[in-house]
């Protein structure tokens, strides 16, 4: 391969044997053919080290890497490494594409002379259930001062909002500039240290931008492979030590141009609220939730986050931080198992 492709794809691969061929037969059948699909077997256990052997056999555009398991954001960065296109994405193996989507980003980009172009996504439950989500109605451009708001909108909504994100936080529905990446060596948190390696890439990489643009087509495809249920991931001790984690990366990383760091506080909020509703749908006894409950506020971080205006949040935010912070346990457990058989019944 050697000119340089105008969009690295870069795809980390864990235990998706299932539906690895789904995800890329959508990358090989891209409308933009200058692209060079980065396959990183992350330690795999199945059949998807072969798999991906096999796929480089038989296009010229695939790369193989396989390395010793060390989870999704160190994947990504060792992509990272070897990617040689104009700009950057990010799949997950277990998702797939629009066959126009690199091409409609790439286009955008150089039209707009972006450093990174999002765009919307859809949400895959079946082939008869696909849910919509574009954080835009028309095309947006986004330069200078601009580009910081965007980057504070993306860990979470100014408190004036009433909903807690604007935009959609992955990087899977985006295309990055490799040399803005590249010259601020820019790189993957571990999700294992942190609850999200996407937004603090996402801060990171928007911290040097000059421009963005975000258009509204609907090109990825999250793919709800192992949804059971609404909460599809229980409460753990580990997952609350990640949050306020990242909750002190964000703030660290935000606070010149949010000195009270109002964006973080709300992030970490609504994690909160997120375990809440964790511990409520966990199979244990009615006794082992509400001590769960009260080492989630007996957290020091709470002080810190307090000073949030919680009058501005919507009336179930404001609710629910009420309970939590007022130790109504019971009630809160009660006002939540509610909330999740209402959603149980709308989205059936």
């Amino acid at each position: 391969m050697n000119k340089r492709q105008k969009v690295s794809i870069i795809v980390p691969v864990y235990n998706v044997e299932k539906y690895l061929d789904r995800c890329m037969r959508s990358l090989l059948g891209q409308t933009l053919k200058d692209v060079e699909i980065i396959m990183v077997d992350d330690g795999s256990p199945d059949g998807c080290p072969a798999l991906c052997d096999e796929y480089a056999r038989r296009d010229a555009r695939v790369k193989v890497i396989h390395k010793q398991n060390a989870g999704l954001g160190y994947a990504r960065n060792t992509g990272l490494d070897v990617a040689t296109g104009e700009y950057v994405a990010f799949v997950d193996s277990d998702d797939y594409v629009d066959l126009e989507m690199y091409e409609k980003l790439y286009v955008t980009a150089i039209r707009t002379e972006s450093d990174v172009v999002y765009c919307g996504f859809n949400r895959f439950y079946s082939e008869n259930k696909v849910i919509h989500y574009t954080n835009v109605n028309s095309e947006h451009i986004y330069k200078g001062e601009d580009v910081n708001q965007l980057l504070l909108d993306f860990i979470s909504s100014s408190p004036k909002c009433k909903k807690d994100w604007k935009y959609e936080m992955s990087v899977w529905h985006s295309i990055y500039k490799r040399e803005i990446i590249k010259e601020n060596n820019i790189k993957f948190y571990s999700e294992r240290n942190y609850l999200s390696e996407d937004i603090p890439f996402q801060v990171d990489f928007l911290k040097a931008a000059n421009s963005a643009s975000y258009i509204p087509d609907t090109l990825y495809y999250y793919c709800m492979n192992n949804a059971s249920s609404l909460t599809q991931s229980k409460y753990s001790n580990d997952k609350l030590e990640r949050s306020m984690a990242l909750y002190n990366l964000l703030a660290s990383k935000t606070r010149d141009f949010d000195k009270e760091c109002l964006r973080a506080k709300r992030f970490f909020i609504s994690y909160m609220r997120a375990h809440l509703y964790g511990i409520s749908a966990m199979d244990i006894p009615y006794n082992e939730k509400i001590r769960l409950m009260k080492e989630l506020n007996d957290k020091d971080i709470w002080k810190t986050v307090d000073s949030y205006p919680y009058s501005a949040l919507n009336k179930n935010s404001r609710l629910i931080c009420f309970l939590q912070r007022n130790r109504m346990y019971a009630t809160a457990l009660f006002y939540v198992k509610i909330i999740l058989f209402i959603k149980s019944i709308l989205h059936k």
